[in-house]
């Protein structure tokens, strides 16, 4: 199933890139890029159960900046004396706890040239792609099938994706360059 997302989400880049060139040039911020990446995965995954007899997807939303937290400051936790994200840029996900796996996906998004909080989304990541542990404040936002640290440029993408494998996350790195299309 990473797989399947992972491939629809590079079907989602390609449609921002066609079609979100003015907003690159116009160097809108991360939210926007966003925003409209949001809606082209939706559709795509919208489509991707129309084609397929087996609805995968049917119960799941992408939402931007979506907050889980049921009340409480929706950016930030403190377990373990350590300060812990909890919004993402991007969320695929059901909507509502306790039905099986509530996360599929998890995109933290900067502009190419952007390093602020690097190091701390790539940690948010790999936390969310990790197991709920016993008294974990915020485990309606782990056990996230694939998570992905994603670099927009005005003609490329890069990054990373993480997924949590045996008793350890596995990272692999990816790069796309949009001129060449």
């Amino acid at each position: 199933m990473r797989n399947i997302i992972f491939g629809l989400l590079e079907n989602a880049l390609e449609e921002f890139y066609a079609k979100e060139q003015r907003n690159l040039e116009l160097d809108v911020h991360e939210i926007a890029h966003a925003h409209r990446l949001a809606i082209y995965f939706e559709e795509l995954i919208r489509r991707y159960d129309r084609t397929h007899e087996d609805k995968l997807f049917e119960q799941y939303y992408v939402d931007v900046e979506f907050n889980r937290t049921e009340g409480g400051n929706p950016k930030e936790v403190y377990y373990l004396n350590e300060l812990h994200k909890k919004r993402s840029d991007i969320l695929m996900h059901r909507k509502g706890i306790g039905q099986g796996v509530e996360n599929l996906l998890v995109i933290e998004l900067k502009k190419e040239h952007s390093t602020d909080k690097e190091e701390e989304d790539i940690r948010a990541i790999t936390r969310m792609v990790g197991p709920k542990e016993d008294g974990d404040p915020d485990a309606a936002i782990r056990d996230t099938l694939l998570g992905i640290f994603l670099k927009i440029g005005r003609t490329c993408y890069f990054g990373s994706k993480y997924w949590y494998e045996g008793d350890r996350v596995i990272s692999e790195m990816f790069h796309r360059n949009m001129t060449e299309r």
